[in-house]
């Protein structure tokens, strides 16, 4: 029972308060993407992609059977993970208004 109500045998999610905030919030990053790529900065943030790919299937070649070789490509992702998001555009509710 959470908070006098009780839950079905698989654990309703519409039962519990805020148990779908999570997938809101994935569905409005999703939904606002190509936007803010399309008013970002779109031939850089491709340029940083095409890069982080070719390094990393570079890794991949050069030191492929070590252990290091999944380190390093998970570096590379994550580095484009964290330096893409200066590439895109504000999300549209911290843009200045227009005069």
């Amino acid at each position: 029972m959470t908070d006098g109500k009780p839950l079905g045998a698989a654990g309703n999610p519409a039962e519990v308060p805020g148990a779908r905030a999570g997938t809101m919030r994935v569905s409005w990053l999703v939904r606002h993407l190509p936007g803010r790529i399309r008013r970002g900065r779109p031939l850089r943030l491709l340029a940083r992609a095409l890069a982080a790919g070719a390094l990393a299937l570079a890794v991949l070649h050069l030191v492929a059977g070590q252990p290091a070789a999944p380190a390093l490509a998970t570096g590379v992702a994550l580095w484009f993970l964290l330096t893409a998001r200066s590439d895109l555009a504000p999300p549209p509710e911290r843009q200045a208004p227009e005069r």
